[in-house]
């Protein structure tokens, strides 16, 4: 017989628990009339010692694992066990995933670490934590990470720039946020110029967010007061207003201001096409120098 997953995580708890009794619910209803688990007394269902020894043999005798796994567990954690399914009980494959590009000289344990032009790379949350750089730069939109070297006003200022992109349904963003949290570096924030992506930023603490990476101010205005910039921030702002009304990062405060005064957003997309400022002298993500 096949197991679901919330069936074997209930015989899984009645081994570990040991003998007792149990609401009699849909797993414990089955395994007490199926498999004589246990003795049912109205709601509820008693077990004694041999119903738990009797439990622990069911799932040794369909090759399911007696102890529940980890947390983390993995697809091939999970297949050593031939009752059950790889997917069940593992974690998804892309869970603790980090989507990264390297900017300068970025290394991970000593070694060159590079992502060239049209390339990003895909790490497990303790690898991003090895990757040595100078700063952490965060990126809310995947397209626009994806091709930072269109983004020719960006100034890297010369250092090495681990940039990490926020996630999505596919990357969680809990594994960015992690690795972010879990070091010490100055982060840069590149986010839409817009009530939610400065909530983004200000999520981020506060003590650490060094810069708000934003084009020249008089083309974001511009670019600001459009239909569509009016009609972004207009959507966004009466849930933005509280958190933001608190920020305590100047960055995040004195932008917060600038789009309550233009009344309108501008997108990460967008901003592709700011200008570059005068004798700008920018590293691309594939390391060498813009003009």
């Amino acid at each position: 017989m096949t197991f679901s997953t919330p069936e074997i995580l209930y015989l899984q708890r009645l081994v570990h628990a040991g003998p007792g009794r149990r609401r009699a619910g849909d797993a414990a209803r089955l395994f007490c009339e199926h498999f004589s688990l246990g003795t049912l007394i109205g709601s509820w269902i008693e077990y004694r010692a041999d119903h738990i020894e009797s439990a622990r043999q069911l799932l040794r005798a369909n090759d399911l694992p007696i102890t529940p796994m980890s947390s983390d567990a993995s697809r091939a954690d999970v297949a050593a066990f031939g009752g059950l399914s790889e997917k069940a009980l593992s974690t998804a494959p892309h869970a603790n995933s980090v989507a990264i590009r390297c900017i300068g000289h970025c290394s991970l344990d000593g070694a060159p670490l590079h992502t060239p032009q049209g390339t990003y790379l895909v790490v497990k949350g303790d690898v991003a934590a090895r990757i040595a750089c100078q700063r952490l730069m965060l990126v809310e939109n995947l397209e626009t990470f994806r091709e930072l070297e269109l983004y020719r006003w960006i100034d890297y200022e010369g250092l090495s720039v681990l940039v990490i992109y926020r996630g999505d349904g596919h990357l969680t963003p809990s594994a960015p946020r992690g690795c972010i949290l879990g070091r010490q570096e100055p982060i840069w924030v590149f986010v839409d110029f817009d009530p939610a992506g400065l909530v983004i930023a200000n999520g981020l603490p506060s003590d650490r967010v060094q810069r708000l990476v934003l084009p020249d101010m008089a083309w974001l205005a511009e670019a600001a007061t459009t239909s569509v910039g009016r009609a972004l921030y207009a959507a966004q702002e009466s849930k933005a207003r509280g958190t933001l009304g608190k920020a305590s990062n100047p960055e995040i405060a004195r932008a917060w201001r600038e789009v309550q005064r233009l009344e309108g957003a501008v997108t990460q997309e967008r901003m592709r096409w700011a200008p570059v400022p005068p004798h700008h002298s920018q590293l691309l993500p594939s390391g060498r120098l813009g003009q």
